[in-house]
């Protein structure tokens, strides 16, 4: 599988964790590529032109991005799994 096919499945099962609110259960396996991800699809929040396009998904990531919200993720930020994984990748 090359780099593009890898990066597409990432985003795939992140955008489908998201929407299932699925990220204590990538936490809690240790799955941090995974959860940078997710944390990374949060932040940047979904793309206003997904409004058009697929409104549906668009409705459905907008709330997902809010639940992350008020689940209380939003300090999971892509730089804070970053250092999280550096962090065990260090032995500490």
């Amino acid at each position: 599988m090359n780099n593009a096919n890898d990066s597409r499945t990432l985003y795939v099962n992140a955008l489908d964790a998201l929407l299932k609110g699925e990220i204590a259960k990538v936490a809690q396996e240790r799955n941090f590529t995974l959860l940078k991800e997710i944390a990374r699809l949060a932040k940047q929040d979904a793309p206003v032109d997904l409004a058009a396009t697929d409104p549906s998904l668009y409705m459905s990531w907008r709330a997902a991005v809010t639940r992350y919200h008020l689940s209380g993720w939003t300090e999971m930020t892509p730089e804070r799994v970053s250092k999280i994984m550096q962090s065990l990748d260090s032995g500490g």
